[in-house]
C-alpha cells in the first residue's frame, strides 16, 4: 500500500492494483466539444497535480467512469471547470477516521467525502464508492472527482 498526505487527508492506495485497473480502460473517445477540450489539457493537469497522479496509480488519459460517473463540463461567469471521475483502490482517512461508506444523497452537499484544493486551479473530491463502481478483485474503491479550472471557453 501507497499512503498519500493531504492535509488532513490519509489515503492508503494500492498503486499496484490501481495500475492494473487502468491498463484494461480506454482513453476518452468522445469527440464533443468538451472531451476534446478536456483531453488536450490534460498536459496541463498534469504539471498542476505534479506527479500525485503517478502516486496515486491514476492515468489521466482514460476515461473509466462508470454508471453515470463521466466528464462534467460546467460554465461559470469567468471560467470553465470540469469534473472529471478517476477510480484507485484504497482507503480514505480524514483526521484519522475512515471515511465513511457511502450511500449517495441526491444532493451531492449531503455526500459524505473529502475535499482538498491542491493549486488555484485543482480540487479533489474523494468518496467511497464499493457500492457503485465495479473493479475485479477491488475490496475497498474510491472515486477522486478531480475539479479542474480553466479559462471559460467561448462559443
Amino acid at each position: 500500500m501507497k499512503t498519500v498526505e493531504l492535509g488532513n487527508i490519509k489515503l492508503e492506495i494500492d498503486r499496484i492494483e490501481t495500475e492494473k485497473f487502468y491498463a484494461t480502460q480506454n482513453g476518452f473517445i468522445c469527440d464533443c466539444p468538451d472531451c476534446v477540450n478536456y483531453v488536450s489539457k490534460i498536459s496541463n493537469v498534469q504539471s498542476e497535480l505534479n506527479g500525485l497522479e503517478k502516486e496515486l496509480g491514476i492515468d489521466l488519459t482514460k476515461a473509466v467512469g462508470q454508471g453515470m460517473d463521466e466528464l462534467m463540463p460546467h460554465d461559470y461567469d469567468n471560467y470553465h471547470l470540469y469534473v472529471i471521475p478517476y477510480y484507485v483502490i484504497g482507503k480514505c482517512f480524514i483526521n484519522r477516521n475512515e471515511l465513511e461508506k457511502q450511500s449517495f444523497e441526491p444532493n451531492w452537499e449531503k455526500t459524505k467525502k473529502a475535499e482538498y484544493k491542491l493549486t488555484e486551479n485543482i480540487s479533489l473530491n474523494i468518496n467511497e464508492t464499493n457500492k457503485y463502481v465495479e473493479i475485479e478483485n477491488a475490496e475497498n474503491i474510491l472515486t477522486i472527482w478531480l475539479e479542474y479550472k480553466t479559462e471559460l471557453i467561448k462559443k
